[in-house]
């Protein structure tokens, strides 16, 4: 099956349950952090063991803040239970047992935070500890409470920011010649009414963060990096395309000098330049496009009718460059240029002119992008599958000949959907990239999915 097929049934199937979707909204519970959600979620279930106070908390994993973090609110949830909580810390689960009997705690809760696929999760078990000593040989422990604790909420930006606490802005020195490590965490950050008809990201304002900026088939949106929206611009007032595509397809560029956004759907018959006034949440147009931005000073055209573009990339000095074939996905870190073709695979430019390298099993949501500060990109892309259960993010070094061929720095599980768009940014203004991957769910919705760089 070709790759514009593919994509082609995954958009289509999508359009076909648009009419029943949300309407576009932050991430779950959003008025209520994660960390509070999970720590209401523990407390009941510790409620019910039933537990005896006093109660001492140990928790384990992730990174130190977000375990003060998950600590603090939980004590206080357990504080309001009348459980009279502690945190204790010891060197391990087994060692917090004595520790918590010689603080005169009679339940002992042990919890492993992590962040996973987009959720934040405790696992853990409660026990007594009070011992019998006069039992005999074997000093026994009550039979209550005890019992398994396995609580999962949807992770947030603030769990993001709490276990990305602690890892250097780039990434410890490895062995020459051998490539720095990457870990992401994931969570969801933005949920839209529409599937993503294009996505990126870039300083828009000037304050040395990038903003994501994301295309649907009514409009253009800027969000923050926490997922509040900063301006949307209707793409209505536009005229139509005399080709247009079925499926939601365009083009976004963030442009310099000063900072602008170029957008072209291909439902329109031509594209606009936007300016964005975070202070009026509004994006300006200030000209209209004639051709598919790809990136400051690159442009293409669309094929007609497809969601794909021309095998031609155009560039400000007037020269141009023919590619081996039509492409569903552009990535450009300078000097290197990376294209997907509907096929699975991809073109490979270590600069403009040279030779390609050819790869295969390559998904539309492909990008570069450097993740682990060595100052050369690594090449991010998803699966080639029409419909991947789930579907996964994978990270590849582009020191070897061949990047897929090797086994992946990272790679990690995505959320339920299809993931058909990928972005790198800076949006902090850390100095340490993040990952933005644009979801195409089964109802016809579309969904933002964050990744940082995570805690060793």
């Amino acid at each position: 099956m070709s790759r514009a097929l593919v994509l082609a049934l995954s958009w289509g199937l999508c359009a076909f349950a648009a009419s029943a979707a949300p309407v576009s909204s932050p991430a779950p519970d959003t008025n209520v952090p994660a960390v509070q959600r999970l720590s209401q979620s523990l407390a009941t279930s510790v409620r019910a063991l039933p537990a005896e106070a006093p109660v001492a908390l140990y928790l384990s994993g992730g990174s130190a803040e977000l375990r003060r973090a998950v600590g603090s609110v939980l004590a206080g949830r357990l504080a309001a239970l009348g459980l009279a909580p502690t945190v204790v810390d010891a060197p391990s689960a087994e060692a917090a047992e004595g520790v918590a009997r010689a603080q005169g705690a009679r339940t002992l809760v042990r919890l492993t935070l992590d962040v996973e696929a987009g959720a934040l999760r405790a696992r853990g078990d409660a026990l007594g500890t009070w011992v019998n000593f006069w039992s005999g040989r074997s000093p026994t422990r009550p039979a209550k409470p005890s019992g398994a604790l396995v609580e999962s909420v949807d992770a947030d930006a603030e769990v993001l920011a709490l276990a990305s606490q602690g890892v250097p802005a780039t990434a410890p020195v490895s062995t020459p010649g051998s490539p720095k490590g990457v870990r992401l965490l994931g969570a969801i950050l933005v949920r839209m009414e529409q599937p993503l008809a294009a996505l990126a990201a870039g300083d828009l304002d000037g304050d040395g963060r990038d903003e994501i900026a994301v295309m649907t088939e009514e409009d253009v949106s800027v969000y923050a990096a926490d997922g509040r929206l900063l301006a949307r611009r209707e793409l209505s007032a536009l005229p139509f395309a005399s080709a247009p595509t079925r499926e939601p397809f365009g083009a976004l560029a963030v442009l310099a000098g000063p900072p602008r956004l170029a957008a072209w759907s291909t439902r329109r018959a031509h594209g606009e330049v936007l300016v964005l006034d975070k202070g009026r949440g509004t994006l300006r147009p200030v000209s209209t496009l004639d051709s598919a931005p790809f990136g400051p000073v690159e442009r293409g055209s669309f094929v007609p009718g497809q969601t794909s573009f021309q095998a031609e990339v155009r560039f400000a000095d007037g020269k141009s460059m023919a590619l081996p074939a039509p492409f569903t996905t552009v990535s450009l870190a300078s000097p290197r240029m990376l294209f997907v073709h509907p096929d699975g695979t991809a073109s490979l430019y270590a600069r403009a002119g040279a030779p390609p390298s050819r790869l295969v099993g390559m998904g539309a949501g492909s990008a570069l992008g450097d993740l682990n500060g060595d100052g050369i990109p690594e090449l991010l892309t998803t699966s080639a599958l029409l419909q991947p259960s789930p579907d996964v993010l994978r990270v590849h070094s582009l020191n070897a000949e061949d990047p897929v061929a090797h086994e992946p720095l990272w790679q990690g599980s995505l959320p339920t959907g299809r993931a058909l768009f990928v972005v790198v940014a800076d949006l902090d203004g850390d100095e340490r990239n993040e990952v933005v991957v644009g979801l195409t769910k089964p109802d016809g919705t579309g969904e933002l999915f964050l990744l940082r760089q995570g805690a060793p």
